[in-house]
């Protein structure tokens, strides 16, 4: 009998130990065989708040249009991309912190977040989390400060903290997907490749590539704009850091295609307008070296490599546009 028992505790062991150990380990240790590109830029990233100490002069937070549409080659040569695909100002407020615990603070930060993301939280748990983008005392601190707003529902979800543990432990439930479409080691040589390329371009990736675009973006999809609370609040922590560390603030806004435009009801312009402009006199009156772009920038759909990123051609036209508008921004005083 003992025998027996024995053989079946050995056998439940064997069946165990790989999954609840070696999987783990290897989730945690070798994330360049199995991640996608995404990862890349997220690690890439926070590779370069936590251990890179460069000094630049202007720095720009915002979402993957962001990364897609502001390249630093066109800006100046002390201009570093920390936009991240997905990201909020939730993402942008911690990225800012920890990069002024490594780095010099810059004389500006430019922030720009397509308006679907002052709408809503979009990828916090399948990006930000999941690539390990952010450290377990911020995690915590969003999630206290989650409690007291309403617009949370994709921050507190369910069981929120078991859920992060178990990210934290890379449990196979969370990754095993990612294993499989990777066949465990197949995406080594592209996240590599991807990770390198985010250093020499400095933060700055395109996302579609077409020539012309006439797809329809985020908000060509939704009826109205209603703003998140928290991430107002995440603003305004922004804003008061940067006060704090003596940096000009100029929150910008990236093109949308003229087909998406086109279809972006007028309550929902009207809305986004009267939002910004809202941030733009509450800013005013706290802090001084805060800029705010209020409305829409619309591009030719022969700018756009996808529905909502700048091709090639766009990034070029829009980089230097920016260059020009902020002109001492970019210019270094003699």
């Amino acid at each position: 009998m003992w025998k027996d028992i024995r053989r079946i505790i050995a056998n439940l062991l064997l069946l165990v130990v790989p999954f609840f150990v070696v999987l783990p380990l290897y989730c945690a240790h070798f994330q360049e065989y199995y991640m996608d590109d995404e990862y890349a830029m997220y690690h890439a990233q926070r590779d370069y708040l936590l251990n890179n100490h460069d000094t630049n002069r202007v720095i720009i937070l915002g979402d993957s249009r962001t990364k897609a549409g502001f390249m630093p080659e066109y800006l100046s040569k002390s201009t570093y991309n920390l936009a991240l695909g997905g990201a909020s100002p939730i993402e942008g407020y911690y990225s800012l912190k920890e990069y002024l615990q490594n780095h010099e603070a810059p004389k500006t930060l430019i922030l720009c977040y397509a308006p679907m993301h002052y709408m809503d939280v979009d990828t916090l748990w399948t990006r930000t989390i999941y690539f390990h983008n952010i450290t377990d005392k911020d995690a915590e601190e969003l999630f206290r400060t989650a409690e007291g707003y309403e617009c949370t529902q994709k921050i507190l979800i369910e069981d929120y903290r078991l859920q992060f543990l178990e990210y934290r432990l890379y449990l196979p439930n969370k990754y095993a997907t990612a294993l499989k479409n990777a066949g465990f080691v197949f995406r080594h040589r592209q996240t590599v490749q991807k990770y390198e390329e985010m250093l020499l371009s400095k933060g700055h990736s395109y996302y579609g590539m077409a020539d012309y675009s006439d797809g329809i973006d985020g908000e060509a999809k939704v009826s109205d704009f209603e703003a998140s609370d928290i991430i107002t609040e995440y603003m305004r922590r922004i804003v008061k850091l940067c006060a704090d560390n003596r940096i000009r603030v100029i929150v910008e806004s990236a093109p949308v295609n003229e087909t998406s435009y086109g279809i972006i009801s007028d309550s929902f312009k009207e809305h986004y307008r009267a939002y910004m402009t809202q941030l733009k006199h509450d800013f005013h009156k706290e802090y001084e070296n805060v800029e705010v772009y209020t409305d829409f920038y619309c591009y030719a759909n022969d700018r756009f490599g996808d529905a909502d990123h700048l091709n090639p051609k766009g990034c070029e036209e829009f980089s230097k546009f920016i260059r020009k508008k902020y002109k001492e921004v970019f210019t270094k005083k003699k």
